[in-house]
């Protein structure tokens, strides 16, 4: 019996020192299957590095849209006029930031320009977003994951899987926007929650990716100004919500200050084309694809005046929240005022990052306290909404392949339908 538990010793202490082997051998025989896995066990060191491969899988099988409102089309279009035309660097560069250009940021146009150096096959190319993108997105799921006081269970898996879509894989599809969203996460959630400032200067990097998250570094200026009030940034929060009927050429007229490149991009936003086109989509949008962002923030208010008239207490306790708390109310209310410009709604995503990565924090060791009973009844329906209309939106990006492919068979065939698109033909 001795030998035998010491021989089941050495074989544990050998699979676990070899366990990367193990599971790159099973990711490239199958890469989904694997990444389940790895959130399954997602306490092993080797599991978000397994979702990081997966995320770069993902780019590679990514369905490049030629629908008009999916971005991709166009980043495929600028690298097959990169491969095409064989613009110098130099010209490349001095077009950053200049009016007329349509270039307002560096990162996106720039790694476009330097993989066409190498392949005219845009696959490549969302392998590369997929692999940018996956970086800072495992590793920011990982860190509310490590951070949780207890393992996830019952309704805080919820708010996790929310987390998880809020900003999925499959934003790629506006890989400008949504990796600068990751980026900024990535740099200041663990600022707040530890104090790494050290970890801002990828909060700085966002605006390169996306002009528009010098709004993020002001309203995250504005707080390491203010500091933590909780009860003023509530107010904020509250009134935010009741402002957002607010006339968008009243916002025209406080947008002059931007520099000509930044305020003709945010013109076009608020122009009476934009909103009427913005209408139009919403008349025609299936009615769950409008009421989930509603659904969303319907489910982030009443958590906050749950904690606010139920848990205050408790949250006086939780000083190491006290300041994530408190950004996530500062940003969630400019996210509103934001949102009234088209387009605008994609910040009520980026705060709500922050949100309900405080909400899990809050509520992994809260779940039998007077009152939540009544929190679940509320949130589930409207969460399980978002939810299930992300991952529907999300289907028009990928297809079978994606599931049940590895990187041997992507190579030998390449799926283009869309998974929505195949399971309606089974219908």
């Amino acid at each position: 019996m001795v030998e035998q538990a010491s021989w089941i010793k050495t074989y544990t202490n050998k699979f676990v020192q070899n366990a990367w082997l193990y599971n790159l051998v099973g990711f490239l025989i199958w890469p989904f299957g694997f990444t389940l896995a790895a959130f399954r066990y997602w306490d092993n060191p080797w599991s978000k590095n397994v979702f990081w491969l997966f995320c770069v899988f993902f780019g590679y099988t990514f369905i490049i849209s030629d629908l008009g409102w999916a971005d991709s089309g166009y980043y495929a279009y600028l690298f097959n006029q990169y491969t095409h035309t064989d613009p110098s660097l130099k010209t490349l560069w001095r077009s950053f930031y200049s009016v007329g250009s349509g270039y307002d940021d560096i990162a996106s146009p720039l790694i476009t320009f330097l993989i066409s150096r190498f392949t005219s096959n845009p696959s490549i190319l969302f392998a590369v977003f997929g692999l940018i993108f996956g970086y800072f997105y495992s590793r920011n799921i990982w860190y509310v994951l490590e951070r949780t006081t207890v393992k996830p269970a019952g309704f805080v898996i919820l708010y996790m899987l929310t987390f998880i879509f809020l900003n999925s894989i499959w934003n790629i599809n506006g890989f400008r926007y949504y990796v600068a969203a990751q980026m900024f996460l990535f740099g200041v959630l663990p600022f707040l929650v530890e104090g790494k400032k050290t970890r801002l200067v990828w909060a700085v990097v966002s605006f390169f990716f996306h002009f528009s998250f010098s709004i993020g570094l002001g309203i995250l200026l504005l707080f390491l100004l203010i500091g933590n009030r909780r009860t003023l940034y509530l107010g904020f929060f509250i009134v935010s919500a009741f402002i957002r009927e607010i006339n968008l050429e009243f916002l025209q007229s406080y947008i002059t200050f931007l520099p000509e490149i930044f305020s003709n991009k945010v013109v076009n936003y608020t122009n009476p084309q934009a909103i009427e086109a913005l209408s139009i989509a919403r008349q025609t949008a299936s009615w769950f694809v409008t009421f989930s962002i509603t659904a969303l923030r319907w489910s982030v208010y009443a958590a906050v005046l749950f904690i606010f008239l139920v848990e205050k207490n408790t949250l006086n306790e939780r000083k190491d929240l006290s300041s994530l708390f408190s950004f996530s109310l500062l940003f969630f209310g400019f996210a509103n005022v934001v949102s009234l410009i088209p387009s605008g709604s994609r910040f009520i995503l980026v705060s709500g990052m922050f949100m309900f990565a405080f909400l899990i924090f809050f509520f992994s060791d809260q779940r039998e306290k007077k009152g939540i009973r009544l929190l679940r009844l509320f949130t589930i329906p409207l969460l399980t909404l978002f939810l299930l209309v992300s991952l529907r939106m999300g289907m028009d990006f990928f297809g079978v392949m994606t599931l049940i492919g590895n990187p041997i068979t992507v190579l030998l065939y390449s799926d283009h339908v869309p998974l929505i698109e195949a399971i309606k033909s089974l219908f």
